[in-house]
C-alpha cells in the first residue's frame, strides 16, 4: 500500500492536466508539467481560444499550448509551435494572466 502523501506528490508531478481554480482571481485554469526531460510548469486558461485570440496572446507576450487528449482520455498540455502545427489540430490554450485589480484612489 502506498503512502497517501507520496501518491499526492506523484499526481502533482505528473504531466496530465489538472483542473483548478486560480487562487487570486477565481478563474478556471488547467495546470500541468509540459515536457518530459526539462518540464515547465504551465498554468493556462481552461477555455480554448481561436486563431485571433492566439495572435492577441502572442502580441501580449503570452505563450500558447496545445491540449492533447490521449486514447485513454488523459489530457496533456504540450508546447505549441504556431508555425508547424495547424490551429485546428488540437484545442489551443494560452498562459493564464489574472485581470488587473482596481487601484484605490488617493484620499484627499
Amino acid at each position: 500500500m502506498t503512502n497517501p502523501s507520496i501518491a499526492a506528490r506523484i499526481a502533482a508531478s505528473a504531466d496530465h492536466a489538472i483542473e483548478k481554480t486560480c487562487a487570486r482571481c477565481g478563474a478556471p485554469i488547467l495546470t500541468a508539467w509540459a515536457g518530459r526531460t526539462a518540464a515547465v510548469h504551465v498554468t493556462a486558461d481552461a477555455d480554448p481560444i481561436d486563431l485571433a485570440a492566439e495572435i492577441q496572446a502572442r502580441v501580449e507576450g503570452r505563450l500558447t499550448w496545445r491540449l492533447i487528449t490521449t486514447a485513454l482520455g488523459v489530457r496533456r498540455i504540450v508546447w505549441r509551435d504556431p508555425l508547424t502545427v495547424p490551429h485546428t489540430a488540437h484545442p489551443v490554450l494560452r498562459d493564464h494572466r489574472c485581470p488587473p485589480r482596481p487601484i484605490q484612489e488617493v484620499l484627499l
